[in-house]
């Protein structure tokens, strides 16, 4: 019978007794998503449609893993006091069985599917997982190593950076976030120099007239802007300037909101309000922002290459090394998963029913990952263009808390598969309360 003290008691009716469906529920924090997957879990086996060992609960903390666990074994305890003959007697199995039902991580999950078919996956058997405090300490020993065959080899491409203004260094921020990305192909770009020269000029123009202005008493001393074109003249003064990156390098110096206080400038004042409302900003939106945007690009062009084979360098040492990331794990697989429909039948029957939490949190190599299983089509290889099988996926999630973006997580991912689900029949459901 409903219960009418909660108003979405109809929909954690529907979590539990509707195990044909495939369900969307979005629940929020403090409304209970736990409780409701725990339920139709235990629901599942206590019917005796469903063996345990073919559920994989899925969660993305260790942490959240081992209290999903908990919950659920607790609560097939629980069902069995108000459990027909019949039911007892699945529950009992259930609990005999509970090893085989598979209740973690999505790392630790795709690291099971890797070791029961490693071979199809390019991998030895005993290949290591490693944790990501671990990793950054690997990649940072493969970035150094990298940079050192290049200089023994003496790579043209460091003569390059220095022309550039780059020093190799300032790469390892896009050398670790690309590595994180090193599923997706790097984007081939060729852009052209740019033309820094008008802009140079402008820039010592704009410098040169603040010279003629600053007071040469200053009784509330220099303000931020006069102590950026002193060091500015200083850098023309000590510098020949040849390459553009040398012109960059003088850009540089003036991006930013300008540190101009109008008091300091003495009898100057209308000049320095002027610099402050008009000439600065019309200099920087108009002349050094374009230029220093060109510029990036442009650079960006070199670079990208340049830390893409550093990349391939730190993933062929992992490979020799027999060693996976987290990152490894999910992509190597779901090639393993898209590339051998008899591996993917294979495990489809093995976990017939897949239940995620804190789906908001997933990535698009995850979904992968989740599509394969449950998909209706075990030869297609473009996971979005398969359904999920009737009743194969159930996920939970709140659109309004993704918390891993900077793991990947994309909120795109989540609604898109909401739609598939609810495009092939499935059902989404609110817990509200």
């Amino acid at each position: 019978m409903v219960n009418q003290d909660l108003k979405d008691q109809e929909a954690r009716d529907a979590v539990e007794e509707d195990l044909s469906h495939n369900m969307v529920v979005m629940a929020g924090a403090g409304a209970g998503k736990t409780h409701a997957l725990t339920g139709r879990m235990v629901r599942m086996v206590a019917g005796g449609a469903i063996d345990i060992e073919h559920i994989a609960a899925i969660t993305f903390t260790r942490k959240a893993a081992g209290e999903l666990r908990g919950r659920f074994y607790g609560r097939l305890r629980e069902a069995m006091s108000a459990a027909t003959a019949d039911e007892r007697s699945h529950i009992a199995r259930a609990l005999e069985a509970f090893d085989q039902c598979f209740v973690g991580t999505i790392h630790s999950f795709c690291g099971r599917l890797l070791r029961e078919r490693p071979v199809e996956a390019g991998l030895t058997p005993d290949f290591t997982e490693i944790e990501e405090r671990d990793e950054t300490v690997i990649r940072r020993a493969a970035w150094d190593r990298f940079l050192q065959t290049c200089t023994e080899a003496a790579d043209p491409r460091l003569q390059e950076l220095e022309e550039l203004g780059v020093e190799p260094e300032d790469l390892y921020l896009f050398f670790t976030t690309r590595c994180r990305y090193n599923d997706l192909p790097l984007k081939e770009t060729r852009v052209d120099p740019p033309e820094m020269t008008d802009a140079f000029d402008q820039a010592c123009d704009l410098i040169d007239n603040a010279l003629k202005h600053i007071p040469a008493e200053l009784p509330k001393g220099r303000d931020g802007f006069m102590t950026m074109v002193e060091r500015a003249t200083r850098y023309l003064e000590n510098r020949e300037i040849q390459k553009s990156s040398d012109r960059v390098r003088l850009l540089k110096m003036l991006a930013g909101k300008p540190d101009i206080k109008v008091t300091y400038w003495g009898e100057e004042r209308p000049y320095a309000s002027e610099l402050l409302k008009l000439q600065v900003p019309a200099f920087q939106k108009n002349v050094l922002e374009p230029a220093l945007r060109e510029w990036r690009q442009y650079t960006y062009s070199r670079v990208a290459p340049f830390v893409d084979e550093a990349m391939g360098f730190y993933d062929a040492e992992r490979h020799r090394a027999s060693i996976l990331t987290f990152q490894d794990l999910l992509i190597k697989a779901a090639g393993l998963l898209r590339d051998y429909p008899s591996v993917r039948r294979f495990f489809q029957n093995r976990f017939r029913h897949l239940l995620i939490d804190e789906f908001q949190d997933t990535d698009p190599v995850q979904a992968e990952v989740v599509f394969y299983l449950t998909g209706d089509d075990p030869t297609e290889k473009d996971w979005h263009s398969l359904s999920p099988r009737p009743g194969s996926l159930f996920i939970v999630g709140d659109d309004k808390q993704s918390i891993y973006r900077f793991r990947r997580a994309d909120i795109d991912v989540f609604r898109f598969v909401a739609q598939r689900i609810e495009a092939s029949g499935g059902k989404r459901l609110s817990l509200s309360t």
